[in-house]
């Protein structure tokens, strides 16, 4: 019998070889992509190039750039929501006081989540503004001293109100823990927000500037930073910044001299090896003793600090607190000439155009970017963007590459920028 074996192929497309058409439409639908590797250890990532105006338009669209008056400002984070959120806020306000109309800018930016910075952008001014009111109602002659303080004052109490929070569910005296169990623990009702707060936490740079335009205060906790730009009788700008950073050699030094015996205090230049500003609203863990680290944070449900942090470095915690809520408060006249004042979240610093660049090029550069939007004296002139394009690169390639990089993690830090700036016709 002769036999017959079928042979299973799997079934195949046949196509046409594609035209030369083909081909310049598959090209064109591909020109506008490019490669970089400049990210480390990451790569090479596919970007795509955007020709103006679309370029401009978008940026201005991600960084939500608005100018309101004399004021300019953004908020910028191209990485989508899904993959990190923003969280930098910013504030800026006009209020009719006593006396006249008081400008408001504060800068927040955000670190473990948005909560600390979303509170104290609802809160601060708020109280900062009813206090000032109640002074200016006693005195219309208030001094400089006095708003300093009231400065101050708005920043610790905004902080305390968060301790306070907490311990309005838990003992102050931490030997009571000993009293709970990890059920009574577990039972107490603290809110996704309350926990939300106490865990993360907020540096801020805030500023006032009088009806007369004569004076400006600045209260800074923390990395932003404040540059105040001048324009002298020949037009030439120079710019100066206005803050200590409170993330510097200097601030670990003092650090360890309030803590001398601990050598766990600062670990690779970070409080306790976890916190690289020294200063800020939140962290509440920092600030109160260990046993509300090793018997409550590390027993709550949540999502922002890892058990093993909490573990390693409740041992550290033997004299808090570690990190302040004090800030800076400094008062500066000024002049009838033009001049802006710049805040920004630490974000513009870390940009890549500045990579390796001292803070007194920085703020030249700076400078010479906002004093020529200022000098143009063109209402439709946004200085804030036009200082974030900058620091993006400067350039179409560098510019579309920031912006449209597709990577799975965060590629760049929150920018947040703020300019107040006064011209003479």
């Amino acid at each position: 019998m002769q036999q017959y074996f079928l042979l299973m192929h799997p079934k195949t497309v046949s196509l046409p070889a594609a035209s030369s058409a083909d081909h310049l439409l598959a090209l064109s639908e591909v020109s506008d992509f490019a490669l970089t590797d400049i990210y480390p250890d990451i790569g090479p990532c596919t970007y795509r190039i955007l020709k103006e105006p679309i370029l401009s338009r978008e940026i201005e669209r991600v960084s939500n750039a608005k100018s309101s008056r004399a004021v300019d400002y953004l908020s910028f984070q191209p990485c989508a929501p899904t993959i990190y959120e923003n969280q930098d806020r910013l504030v800026v306000e006009e209020w009719s006081l006593p006396g006249g109309t008081w400008q408001f800018a504060f800068v927040l930016d955000g670190h473990v989540n948005s909560s600390t910075a979303d509170y104290a952008a609802e809160t601060l001014p708020r109280h900062l503004r009813e206090s000032l009111t109640l002074a200016l109602q006693a005195s219309n002659r208030i001094s400089p001293k006095r708003v300093s303080e009231i400065m101050r004052d708005s920043v610790v109490q905004l902080d305390d109100r968060i301790t306070s929070e907490f311990f309005d569910l838990f003992p102050r005296d931490p030997t009571l823990l000993d009293q709970l169990s990890s059920e009574d623990i577990k039972s107490i009702p603290i809110t996704p927000g309350t926990l939300a707060r106490c865990l993360g936490g907020a540096t801020l740079i805030f500023s006032l500037v009088d009806p007369q335009q004569k004076n400006l205060w600045l209260a800074n906790l923390g990395d932003c930073r404040a540059v105040l730009g001048l324009r002298d009788n020949n037009g030439a700008w120079s710019g100066t910044l206005l803050n200590t950073l409170h993330n510097t050699k200097e601030e670990t030094r003092k650090i360890r001299a309030e803590h001398p015996a601990e050598s766990q205090c600062i670990r690779n230049d970070r409080v306790l090896g976890f916190l690289e500003p020294s200063r800020a609203v939140g962290d509440l863990w920092l600030k109160i003793p260990s046993p509300y680290t090793t018997r409550i944070f590390s027993s709550l449900d949540q999502d922002w600090i890892s058990q093993e942090t909490f573990c390693r470095r409740a041992p550290w915690i033997l004299t808090p607190p570690y990190v302040s809520n004090v800030p800076d408060v400094s008062h500066y006249p000024l002049p009838d000439d033009p001049w802006f004042l710049l805040l920004c979240s630490d974000g513009l610093a870390a940009a890549e155009t500045y990579e390796g660049m001292s803070d007194v090029a920085m703020t030249r550069h700076w400078t010479d970017v906002v004093g020529a939007v200022v000098d143009q004296g063109s209402p439709q002139a946004n200085a804030a963007l036009t200082l974030l394009r900058a620091a993006l690169g400067g350039d179409l390639i560098s510019q579309s590459r920031n912006l449209t990089v597709e990577m799975e993690e965060r590629w760049l830090d929150d920018i947040t920028i703020v300019i107040q700036h006064r011209r003479v016709e």
